[in-house]
C-alpha cells in the first residue's frame, strides 16, 4: 500500500479528488465507444509510454505478473487472436480499458489488451490478455475496488485474484464448475 504523499496528484484536497473523479469517469465513459482499432492504437502508446514512465512511477504503470501455471490470475488460453478474444469480451458485457496498468509477464512480454466489467457493488473485473503465440491468447483476471473510487482503487484495491464474479468465464463459454475452456 501507498502513502497517500505518494500518489500521482494529491487527492487529500477535495476539489482535486472531484476533478480527478470527474477525470476518471469521462474516460470510461469514451473508453466504452471504442473499436479495436482505435483502442489499439491507444494501447501502443502505452506500451511505448509505460516502460520508460515507470523508471520514475514504479508503483503504477507496470504490474509484474507470473506465467500461466503459476498465477492465480491466470484464467484460460483461447485458441483465438489477441483482436478475437478482445472483441468477443466486449461483445459479451465487457469494455475496452484504458485506466489500467499494463502487466508484465516473467518473460518480458507486456499485455496487450484490457477490458474491464464494474460491478454494482463498487468493484470491477479486470481481464488482460496476453499473446500466447501459435496457442492464442492468455487470459488472466481480477477482481478489485473500481476506478470509480480512485483513492481507494490505489491504496486499497482488495485485489481477488481470478474471476470470481464469473463475468469473464461467462464472455468465453468456460464452465466456472471445469474451471478452464
Amino acid at each position: 500500500m501507498l502513502p497517500l504523499q505518494q500518489l500521482p496528484v494529491d487527492v487529500s484536497d477535495p476539489r482535486i479528488y472531484a476533478g480527478v473523479l470527474v477525470a476518471v469517469l469521462l474516460i470510461l465513459q469514451y473508453q466504452r465507444t471504442l473499436t479495436w482499432p482505435e483502442y489499439r492504437q491507444i494501447h501502443r502508446l502505452k506500451l511505448k509510454a509505460f516502460p520508460v514512465l515507470d523508471t520514475v512511477v514504479r508503483a503504477f504503470l507496470i504490474s509484474h505478473k507470473l506465467g500461466p501455471e503459476d498465477d492465480d490470475e491466470y484464467l484460460t488460453t483461447t485458441d483465438k487472436s489477441i483482436k478475437q478474444t478482445w472483441k468477443q469480451l466486449v461483445r459479451s458485457g465487457g469494455s475496452p480499458h484504458l485506466l489500467n496498468s499494463l502487466k508484465q509477464l516473467p518473460d518480458g512480454s507486456l499485455s496487450q489488451a484490457h477490458v474491464v466489467w464494474l460491478h454494482s457493488d463498487g468493484s470491477q473485473t479486470e481481464a488482460y490478455l496476453f499473446d500466447a503465440g501459435e496457442l492464442g491468447t492468455h487470459v488472466y483476471a481480477h477482481n478489485e475496488v473500481a476506478v470509480t473510487q480512485p483513492e481507494d482503487h490505489v491504496l486499497h484495491s482488495n485485489q481477488h485474484d481470478g474471476d470470481p464474479k464469473g463475468v469473464v468465464q461467462e464472455a468465453l463459454g468456460i464452465d466456472p464448475e471445469a474451471g478452464k475452456l
